[in-house]
């Protein structure tokens, strides 16, 4: 099979991944957040809190469009702002508890829904398959400031 080919494949699978588990994660009487949501909240609780400037810059979107989207996530409860230590002027954004629930809760659901799945792999195989996820990652160019 052609690359084009493979990597469309790959691009499917990948949907369906994340389909099956935005399904069994997001309980469907509550109102889910978002998928971007979902990237700031653990954005913001692996770096122990951002500046606007920051998230803007990881989710390539202006800092105005940014402190819509912190609003919105403030106004759940899911974030706060805090002046800087160092710098008062500097307001960095971190996640309250209900955030760093939420962000446990659905670490956990995701875990458990990828597990059975992952079982039908021998050992071998899931180090395989771990390592060659790893060296794809690696390996996808990142924007000028991202860790992730």
């Amino acid at each position: 099979m052609e690359d084009q080919e493979l990597l469309q494949l790959f691009l499917t699978d990948l949907q369906v991944i994340n389909r099956y588990l935005r399904s069994n994660v997001f309980d469907p009487n509550e109102r889910p957040i978002t998928r971007v949501q979902w990237l700031l909240l653990r954005y913001i609780d692996k770096n122990c809190g951002c500046t606007i400037g920051e998230l803007a810059n990881y989710v390539d979107v202006r800092s105005s469009t940014m402190s819509q989207m912190i609003d919105r996530l403030e106004k759940n409860g899911l974030v706060y702002r805090e002046c800087g230590k160092e710098d008062a002027r500097i307001k960095k954004v971190y996640l309250h508890d209900k955030g760093l629930a939420l962000i446990k809760r659905m670490k956990s659901l995701y875990i458990k829904s990828l597990a059975e799945p992952f079982e039908s792999f021998s050992n071998e195989e899931k180090e395989t398959f771990i390592g060659l996820m790893e060296k794809f990652v690696r390996h996808i160019p990142r924007k000028k400031g991202d860790q992730t």
